[in-house]
């Protein structure tokens, strides 16, 4: 049910469209101090289109030569928070078998994720709106969503910045800030993915006005998610379709912005605290001045899985 993830939040169909600006004529400096720095979402028109992806990748023969030796979890299903839900009938095949049963129209709804074919690494390029930029540390440089008519419930990044690039076909995706009001409230919803099945799991908050926003992504077209925003996505077409998600590490303040956020139980690191994360966040805090509010939210991570 793709079209479920946005058409079950009542307030999506009220939603503001986040900023729409063009690559070629988006300086450096703007995006950083506009958009980076302020976690403020924004579609970049054309951002991606000279990729070496944009051509290749719709072409299922080439992806299967070029990385079809790699095993990959292959979901029949979209892409959700829960681990339950994702665990329930993934298998594991060759890329090359995924490709193959993505292509295929006897194929209703699949998904997969995944980092590791490196040998598409090289099809990605550089954005003309950032030209450096330092390594993401809780996500991989970049990872591969190749899918047929499947998106990906609502979930936030608690650290470091994304860029969503669509390759082939193109989506849909709605956003919220996690400051926005009863933001527990969504939390608990989102957490729970009862919306997915149940259009009235949203009833106690009908009557609450949200920010929520909206985007819409074409081929060669990025979308600008910030750390610590709600977002679900869809597909537009029950085809095959590409997106890569390329990552980098946030400004200084933002992280100290999320870190507080861990202290006060407002967010949580979604698939647990990961120890190998710590060093890094130890480094932020103790420049910030917020080594006790790390303490106290890693305290409050659970080491599993959301359920």
């Amino acid at each position: 049910m793709p079209d479920t993830t946005l058409k079950h939040v009542p307030g999506m169909q009220y939603a503001s469209a986040v900023p729409v600006l063009f690559a070629d004529e988006l300086p450096e400096n703007v995006f950083i101090g506009e958009y980076v720095s302020n976690s403020r979402p924004c579609v970049i028109k054309g951002a991606v289109r000279h990729w070496a992806a944009i051509e290749k990748w719709r072409y299922k023969d080439y992806l299967k030569t070029r990385a079809g030796h790699h095993d990959v979890y292959f979901y029949p299903y979209e892409y959700h928070i829960s681990a339950k839900r994702m665990e329930a009938g993934r298998t594991t095949m060759s890329f090359a078998e995924a490709i193959d049963r993505l292509h295929s129209e006897e194929t209703k709804v699949a998904i997969v994720a995944t980092a590791a074919p490196s040998e598409l690494l090289s099809d990605l390029g550089r954005v003309s709106f950032l030209s450096k930029a330092q390594p993401a540390f809780s996500y991989p440089p970049a990872r591969y969503f190749f899918y047929r008519n499947a998106g990906t419930t609502w979930h936030y990044h608690p650290f470091d910045e994304t860029l969503m690039c669509q390759i082939v076909g193109a989506k849909k995706i709605g956003l919220l800030n996690t400051d926005a009001p009863f933001h527990k409230a969504v939390r608990d919803i989102f957490f729970r993915e009862d919306y997915y099945n149940d259009a009235s799991a949203f009833e106690a908050l009908n009557n609450v006005d949200l920010p929520w926003f909206s985007a819409s992504l074409e081929e060669g077209d990025s979308l600008y998610i910030p750390p610590l925003w709600w977002h679900g996505i869809i597909p537009v077409g029950e085809s095959f379709g590409a997106t890569a998600t390329v990552t980098w590490r946030s400004p200084l303040h933002v992280d100290a912005n999320a870190i507080r956020k861990l202290a006060s139980g407002d967010i949580h690191m979604i698939g647990g605290a990961d120890p190998s994360y710590f060093q890094y966040l130890l480094d932020v805090a103790r420049k910030t001045g917020l080594e006790q509010e790390l303490k106290t939210g890693w305290a409050r991570q659970s080491s599993s899985v959301l359920g």
